[in-house]
């Protein structure tokens, strides 16, 4: 019984196939016949995907609910990008002042020890510098002392002389 029955259908259907064929093919003779491309194109529909349309999937909530993540991925990761550059300025700026601080104790190697000598006070020929009592010849931190004066004493360190000041109270 089913073969009868499929059988029926392959005939009757046999005639609507031959006709849309005979229109195709009309169709087709036609538009050769005008030259017309644009007739020509409109036979074939084009689809396409879109993907900036919503996903019919999801629901309104859950599209915003996305959309507010990806926001807020952009932002942290534009934050990380500035916290990033900021910290690459701070480590050229460090560099920087390193290699500027280097070439300067290469030319004037006494501020190496100079700041780091303290005149506590003076008492005729001696002084006390850093605490100990030192004369004129004694050395501190590398630093010759060559001359005590009144208020200042003056050090010698790899060639250049430098004064050191008693505090003022």
């Amino acid at each position: 019984m089913n073969k009868k029955i499929i059988s029926l259908l392959i005939v009757l259907s046999m005639p609507l196939a031959v006709f849309a064929q005979e229109n195709a093919d009309a169709s087709k003779a036609k538009n050769a016949a005008q030259g017309n491309k644009a007739a020509e194109q409109a036979v074939v529909k084009k689809v396409s995907f879109n993907p900036t349309k919503r996903n019919p999937f999801l629901s309104k909530e859950e599209v915003l609910q996305i959309e507010q993540m990806r926001k807020a991925q952009q932002r942290r990761l534009q934050e990380e990008a500035a916290e990033r550059e900021r910290l690459a300025r701070e480590e050229r700026k460090r560099l920087l002042q390193e290699q500027i601080l280097k070439e300067e104790l290469e030319r004037y190697p006494a501020r190496a020890v100079m700041y780091k000598i303290n005149i506590d006070g003076i008492l005729g020929k001696e002084a006390i510098v850093n605490g100990e009592v030192v004369s004129v010849g004694s050395k501190v931190l590398g630093a010759k002392i060559v001359s005590i004066t009144d208020d200042s004493v003056w050090f010698v360190y790899k060639g250049q002389r430098f004064e050191r000041k008693l505090p003022l109270m």
